[in-house]
């Protein structure tokens, strides 16, 4: 069986998963097309489908008591869709999970995923990655959130994630943040001592 070549990429970042396992995975999954602004999961909803994104970019956000938007991740080409917590409490989303330009996605059914792990070993032990790659990247962001000023979190961003920097709006990097946009400004403008555009 011929699988499409972007299953090349995801056995390069999950190199345990055999041919074989990407092929059944291809059988239960669906390519989906997300328009910019469009939600793959929306608050109060019950997360039925995981994935990965084949193009494009996403967002993680919520709204905190004063009705603020506050994005606590990003995910890009190859990363994985997901709120684990919704699924397996059959809870509604707190998180959104939002395209943030036209992208394009391998929509899993997380329901019909699930049996595989009992007898595929390699998808379980990836399933233990997502998860450890989501505790890190939650760690990250409450050290970020415990930095002091707004040019000590953007400094951290340009030494350790200029993924986001490169890729991601002023408006998005400072609700990432949670900071103001003009501080975010300041703060760019004072490490790079001139002014960008955005």
């Amino acid at each position: 069986m011929q699988l499409p070549s972007y299953y090349q990429r995801l056995s390069k970042k999950y190199p345990l998963v055999t041919a074989e396992e990407w092929e059944m995975l291809d059988i239960i999954a669906t390519v989906r097309y997300i328009r910019k602004g469009e939600d793959f999961l929306r608050y109060g909803k019950i997360a039925r489908y995981s994935a990965f994104v084949l193009i494009g970019q996403f967002k993680f956000s919520l709204v905190n008591d004063e009705g603020a938007e506050k994005i606590v991740k990003f995910a890009f080409t190859d990363d994985f869709l997901a709120n684990c917590e919704s699924f397996h409490k059959k809870a509604p989303s707190n998180v959104c999970i939002t395209a943030l330009e036209d992208s394009v996605i391998l929509r899993i059914n997380t329901k019909k995923l699930q049996p595989l792990y009992d007898h595929h070993r390699n998808l379980l032990h990836v399933n233990l990655q997502l998860y450890q790659e989501l505790m890190e990247q939650q760690a990250e962001h409450q050290y970020i959130l415990s930095l002091k000023s707004p040019i000590q979190r953007y400094r951290f961003l340009l030494e350790h994630r200029p993924a986001i920097i490169e890729k991601i709006s002023l408006t998005n990097i400072a609700r990432y943040l949670y900071i103001s946009r003009e501080a975010l400004s300041r703060a760019r403008i004072l490490l790079s001592g001139r002014k960008f555009c955005d």
